[in-house]
């Protein structure tokens, strides 16, 4: 008798049990991830727009003044883009031919540029997802350009220390830059850093036998012909002519014909 009343009792509690769960309101495994997942707004769109509208009636001070608060706000500062604001201020305080906004800024050309540089790289880094960047990539290009003139203009006066700093920041803006890498690696092989030099030839290697110079842009291709001119040559000079012909022997496939890069290549009896 008693086992029959323990089983009882056992049915009534597992009754009640689903009469309250069919009763409560029901929420899925699927709706409590996406509350999860749920990226909160850290800045709104009218402020984004606002950074924007600066941008175009070129109000610099405005956009740098308001972009910094958000890259010193805990939550803000994980948003890209303040920061392209910022380098977008920053070149246009680069391109300005007016000596005074800049020295309003306390910065002259190049500082500018580095300045501009430094965020854009900041922006692409912040863009883990990969939504704003292609966007942009207009911006980017623009920015590209100006710095592969900075570089080679410090390559040429024999700056090879600002050099590598502007070829880290191209290697930063695409990772997948060959150009970038091999020029990286040219510098530190001037600056005697034979190790840091391979590493970073490797990565171009390996950039341009897997993707074949495929989606590069038309500054990218410029700066991959200077680079196997480049890099050649310091070999060459350096007295390391194994490597020199090794870069001779994949510049084939990919800037063969150039004249600059036909003349190095005659200079070594090829």
């Amino acid at each position: 008798m008693n086992i029959s009343l323990n089983r009882f009792s056992l049915w009534i509690a597992l009754l009640a049990t689903c009469a309250f769960t069919l009763g409560a309101p029901q929420t899925s495994f699927g709706q409590i991830r996406d509350e999860e997942e749920e990226e909160p707004i850290l800045i709104e769109e009218d402020d984004l727009n606002e950074l924007l509208m600066w941008i175009v009636d070129e109000k610099y001070e405005k956009v740098l003044y308001k972009a910094i608060r958000y890259t010193e706000d805990d939550e803000q500062k994980k948003h890209p883009m303040p920061y392209l604001y910022m380098s977008k201020a920053y070149m246009g305080i680069h391109n300005s031919d007016d000596p005074d906004l800049r020295e309003s800024f306390e910065v002259d050309k190049l500082k500018a540029l580095k300045n501009g540089l430094k965020y854009a790289s900041k922006f692409v880094k912040k863009d883990k997802e990969m939504e704003y960047v292609p966007q942009e990539q207009e911006f980017i290009e623009e920015i590209r350009k100006e710095t592969v003139i900075a570089a080679e203009t410090e390559m040429d006066n024999q700056k090879y220390t600002k050099a590598k700093s502007y070829y880290k920041y191209l290697t930063s803006l695409d990772k997948e830059d060959p150009a970038a890498y091999m020029m990286f690696g040219t510098v530190y092989m001037t600056l005697k850093a034979r190790r840091d030099a391979d590493v970073q030839w490797e990565k171009a290697k390996n950039l341009l036998l897997d993707q074949q110079a495929r989606g590069l842009t038309e500054s990218q291709l410029d700066l991959l012909q200077y680079a196997f001119v480049k890099t050649i040559e310091t070999l060459d000079q350096l007295g390391d002519r194994a490597t020199a012909q090794s870069w001779v022997a994949l510049g084939d496939d990919f800037v063969g014909g150039d004249r600059e890069y036909e003349a190095v290549k005659r200079s070594l009896g090829l």
